[in-house]
């Protein structure tokens, strides 16, 4: 099953709103006019009332009357007047919309510059974390940082920022305007203001202990849904079809059930709202009727302004839920940037990888991968230029261990090894990894043409210089009967060719770096003997004047290896050459004759060191 991401509330509400208002600062000007056409829309909605209450309140100079038969009857109207105030009342609205119109238009440029900008930092952070980073971390968490983070910010943003002020102005606004108008009605209409907020703390509080599982699962709903596509043939050779579906059963329920609780119960912000307003509105017809000199305009004035303060508490209660999930999604996001990254290169740096000679030397290395668990203790191996090297041992046993370790994917915790008699930690990792070709026993490539995934391993390389790599690996033949050659277009990982093809160009990849030395990690895995053979030919070639590594379960490969290291719990038990290694008729010679015989060495090595 799929690890499980760390989704949640966010732990430091305030220290993120902070971090993201600094991100922001380049963008202050273009925020501060926003919040300007947010003021000048806000102040529109509370000057109308007023507007409204006075051409209410003045209603008798507008229409003339006279009583007729006993009848009522208008006998003129004040046409300029209503000519006059239609025509403010008009402006006001559409400068309004303008407004809100012009401020959406800065912000959203404001937010698609911000989240192009934090995607940047991410990519550029990604490439600097050490591979323990991505050991220790599920794929699909990380790829929701980065995505669906930064999709879920960049969607609501807008509104949130533009609610926050209007919000703000429309609530202090409408306040002076009231009491300006009248004290007392002001006094009513506030005092349902406690019912409203209490109404909205409560609510969005509960509602956002859903919104927590909520988010807390999606991250283990993606990895799941990522692990299962990526390994389908083992999925389906097993038979776990049902087993998988049980488990995404299980957590999809668990999300379904939270999301259906967060909405329902963000749905009674809406009805209970109107429930504080039409209780607002009895309150104010009561005691505008029982105030003197209280008059019509003024209680149409009031119960519009009943309805402008109840508006920023219904858009903060209805964007609770939103509010918090951008503030978790920006503190999964800045947490991501804030991971220890790997040690920076020296300024002095080795940067010339063609000066590299290839002279390698292990000096009393330790390591592990967990602090209680030593893996590799007190290594020495010493390889000149030139010379191939095989590693072998069973499995755990640390061979790999000790590549990554010389491409600097984990840094030693004791002892240095050193290349041409400086410590790799001296040279720039770029510099050091280009100076190594790597071919691993998991093939990987890329989306795109076989020429381009290729050329991959050094990108200057010509045509003529992919293809003469491609025959060296035996890989020619294949990709001439595909359909347009080296163009042909490869699926992701290369799904659409042979896992033995995927192999064959990996070490074509390699071939056409012009490595200094040469990685090989069960490269020939994958092919048939005939194959095999073939690629051990053309790699032999390949090897002359480089300083190779060679991890190998079948020894018959590296029997001319220069120098064969026997490992075992991460310790270096015997080295020499294969015919040295056979004398001495140790781990080395049982494990050479089980693939003959069929005898087990396994079992002794394990007795010698336990």
């Amino acid at each position: 099953m799929a690890r499980r991401g760390a989704f949640g509330k966010p732990k430091d509400m305030k220290g993120t709103v902070r971090r993201m208002a600094g991100d922001f600062k380049p963008q202050s000007k273009q925020l501060v006019a926003v919040f300007v056409l947010c003021l000048i829309s806000a102040l529109v909605s509370v000057a109308t009332p007023i507007m409204l209450g006075a051409v209410l309140n003045d209603l008798p100079s507008i229409f003339q009357v006279a009583n007729v038969e006993d009848k009522t009857i208008i006998t003129s109207v004040n046409w300029p007047y209503v000519y006059q105030m239609f025509g403010i009342l008009l402006g006001l609205y559409l400068g309004s919309a303008l407004c809100g119109w012009g401020g959406t238009w800065i912000i959203e440029k404001v937010i698609a510059v911000w989240v192009y900008r934090q995607r940047e930092k991410l990519k550029a952070k990604l490439d600097r974390l050490p591979l323990s980073y991505f050991d220790a971390n599920a794929s699909g968490d990380i790829l929701a940082r980065c995505t669906n983070d930064l999709d879920n910010i960049g969607r609501n943003f807008a509104s949130v920022y533009k609610a926050i002020c209007s919000s703000v102005v429309l609530f202090v606004g409408g306040i002076i305007a009231m009491f300006i108008q009248n004290w007392a009605l002001s006094l009513v209409v506030l005092s349902t203001m406690p019912i409203t907020l209490i109404v909205v703390v409560l609510i969005a509080k509960r509602s956002r202990k859903q919104f927590q599982i909520y988010r807390k699962h999606y991250g283990v709903l993606e990895s799941h849904i990522e692990e299962d596509y990526s390994g389908q043939k083992i999925l389906k050779l097993f038979g776990q079809e049902e087993r998988s579906l049980q488990v995404f059963d299980e957590v999809n329920e668990v999300m379904t059930e939270a999301d259906r609780k967060s909405q329902w119960i963000s749905g009674f912000i809406y009805p209970t709202m109107r429930f504080v307003y039409n209780f607002g509105f009895v309150a104010v017809s009561v005691v505008a009727g029982l105030i003197d000199g209280s008059n019509f305009g003024d209680l149409v004035a009031f119960i519009m302004f009943l309805n402008i303060l109840q508006s920023p508490f219904q858009q903060l209660g209805q964007l609770a839920a939103t509010i918090q999930s951008m503030a978790a999604a920006a503190e999964r996001t800045y947490a991501l940037l804030d991971v220890q990254e790997q040690e920076p290169d020296k300024e002095d740096a080795f940067r010339d990888p063609d000066a590299i000679q290839g002279r390698i030397d292990f000096e009393s290395v330790s390591f592990s991968y967990v602090p209680e668990k030593p893996l590799i203790e007190d290594m020495n191996i010493h390889v000149e230029p030139g010379e191939m090297v095989a590693l072998v041992g069973p499995t755990g046993a640390g061979k790999t261990t000790i590549v990554n370790l010389l491409m600097r994917f984990y840094e030693v915790n004791g002892g240095s090894i050193k290349l041409d008699g400086h410590d790799i930690r001296d040279y720039e990792r770029a510099a050091l990894r280009q100076s190594m070709g790597m071919v691993l026993q998991d093939t990987w490539l890329f989306s795109g043409t076989i020429m381009e995934n290729i050329r991959y391993g050094r990108l200057l390389a010509t045509d003529e210089e992919v293809i003469a790599a491609a025959k060296a690996a035996h890989a020619d033949h294949f990709i001439s009967t595909l359909p347009g050659g080296y163009d042909f277009e490869l699926n992701e990982d290369g799904t659409n060719i042979s896992q033995g093809q995927r192999q064959l160009l990996t070490i074509a990849r390699a071939i056409v770096s012009e490595p200094k030395i040469m990685i090989l990690d069960e490269a020939t895995s994958s092919v048939d003997t005939r194959t095999e053979k073939a690629i051990q030919d053309a790699m032999e070639d390949v090897m002359k004047g480089r300083t190779s590594f060679v991890i190998a379960h079948r020894l018959s490969t590296i029997k001319n290896a220069k120098l064969i290291l026997v490992m075992n719990k991460g310790k270096l038990i015997e080295q020499g050459t294969h015919e040295e290694l056979l004398k001495k008729g140790g781990f080395y010679a049982d494990l050479y004759n089980a693939q003959f015989l069929g005898n087990n060495p396994m079992g002794k090595a394990e007795e010698s060191f336990s």
